[in-house]
């Protein structure tokens, strides 16, 4: 067996362009000139006047996106790559940005990527890739950009406000406060732990600046008082929210939501919340939708999981004529083949004498209420009083879908939904690397979903397309219409 022939030390003969190097199939040519005919007049007449040049924005966006599908995020990286990696210096246009370039077009441009994923919606459907009979809907925990050791309790941050601000104020060292609150003694006047509080404290010693240390306080004050509810924050993000992740840990994170349609799992819609669970955010997902690619045709097929189930859902779906196929929770233990350990809405109801029957036993509407949770329910009894049962006010919508449900035609759509939009998830956090946000706060996090949803219906674009010769039709491909019919 012999060595292959090297050259080392041997001068090299490059064509005249690097575009001859890069494989003709490549995405980095998708990437170009789907992002070329992107309208950039905004920032035309931004850069308008004096001054010194600016990298045009249409660099930094083929950057990012080819840095998504690249499993390369960071800005510093991403720089790098200009400057080492071909395609990263085909798409720069021989431009060589530097990190803080990259960073501040992220940073500052949500709108436009928003806009710039809304394109690739237009993109799919005009090579009729999207089928809007069946568009399903979930949800998944992203980490974000902090460490469950940098954070707070509320109680922890009531006791430090006041003496925060009297820091601030007064310019008293971090040292000297901490002397006065504890002095030679292991717990203070609240019974707080001092190595607990002295945690907290060593966290805004990091900061040296004072104009920082109120910045963060302010900040964490600002979410704590929006969040009543909300026991715990990062210091590092405080937007971010704590939730338990499927390997049963609690850690700051997003809650990012997926729409994507049956036919070729393109992402219709995307968006981040705080919310630690799905409920509220069906129809925020049906508005961002229309807002995309248009009305919804009437009968359109909506697949969840039962952590959407809830009464303002199902008759949000029924005003707008959309067939929802959402289950209980108790439907979803069924139909997963678990054990049944729920009795959500078992009951049976009487639509022509609004009784509801338990055992036989046939009830009697008394009075609608607000339990102390802020949930509405109607009160159901019998004569005597010797049985009542509450209900959700909108116990109908939701017996309807129970019904609905326990068809074969339900069945298998939910059963579909797992292979619908699943993969995509799948597909962004493991292929596409996307398992923790690099930014922080809820608008620079939107704007990383956006990046990488784009990075996401572009691939789907070029794997179905590809065989059709793209690379000198993809710049003519963008549709500009109000709607998408499909």
């Amino acid at each position: 067996m012999a060595y292959i022939q090297s050259f080392e030390g041997q001068n090299w003969l490059l064509p005249l362009s690097i575009k001859d190097i890069i494989p003709k199939d490549h995405i980095c040519f998708l990437v170009e000139n789907f992002v070329n005919s992107l309208d950039f007049s905004k920032f035309d007449e931004e850069y308008d006047g004096v001054g010194a040049p600016a990298y045009h924005p249409r660099i930094s966006l083929k950057i990012l996106i080819q840095g998504m599908l690249s499993k390369v995020r960071s800005s510093r990286k991403l720089a790098a790559a200009s400057r080492e990696n071909l395609v990263f210096m085909y798409l720069g246009e021989k431009t060589k940005p530097n990190f803080r370039t990259i960073a501040r077009f992220r940073m500052n441009n949500a709108s436009f990527v928003k806009e710039a994923f809304k394109k690739t919606v237009e993109l799919a459907a005009s090579y009729n890739l999207i089928d809007l009979s069946l568009i399903c809907v979930d949800g998944t925990f992203i980490k974000a950009n902090a460490s469950k050791k940098r954070t707070i309790k509320r109680e922890v941050f009531d006791i430090l406000d006041k003496a925060v601000e009297r820091m601030i104020e007064e310019d008293i060292a971090l040292d000297k406060l901490e002397e006065e609150m504890y002095g030679d003694s292991e717990e203070n006047l609240t019974g707080m732990d001092r190595k607990d509080m002295k945690r907290i404290v060593d966290e805004y010693k990091k900061c040296q600046d004072k104009k920082k240390i109120e910045e963060i306080h302010k900040r964490v004050k600002k979410e704590l008082d929006c969040d009543p509810n909300q026991k715990k924050l990062s210091l590092t993000d405080p937007e971010s929210r704590m939730m338990t992740n499927k390997k049963r840990n609690v850690e700051p994170s997003y809650n990012a939501q997926f729409s994507v349609d049956a036919k070729h799992q393109i992402i219709l819609a995307n968006d981040v919340c705080q919310d630690g669970h799905d409920a509220n955010q069906l129809i925020p997902q049906i508005e961002n939708i229309e807002e995309n690619i248009g009305k919804l045709p009437k009968g359109t097929k909506i697949g969840a999981d039962c952590s959407y189930s809830s009464g303002n859902n199902f008759q949000f779906l029924e005003k707008k004529k959309l067939e929802g196929y959402i289950p209980s929770r108790a439907q979803a233990q069924e139909l997963n083949g678990k054990e049944q350990t729920l009795n959500h809405d078992m009951y049976e109801y009487d639509w022509d004498t609004d009784e509801i029957i338990l055992d036989g036993v046939r009830l009697q509407f008394h009075k609608h209420s607000i339990r102390k949770d802020g949930k509405e329910v109607l009160l159901y009894k019998t004569k005597d009083w010797s049985i009542r049962r509450q209900v959700p006010a909108l116990f109908r919508e939701r017996l309807r879908m129970k019904t609905k449900m326990q068809t074969a035609e339900a069945k298998e759509i939910y059963n579909r939904r797992k292979i619908v939009v699943e993969p995509p998830i799948g597909d962004i956090k493991e292929n596409l690397g996307f398992r923790e946000f690099l930014l922080r706060g809820m608008n620079s996090v939107k704007t990383e979903l956006n990046l990488v949803s784009i990075a996401h219906n572009l691939k789907k674009v070029w794997i179905k397309k590809k065989e059709v010769g793209m690379r000198t039709t993809f710049s003519k491909m963008l549709i500009k219409s109000d709607g998408i019919c499909c």
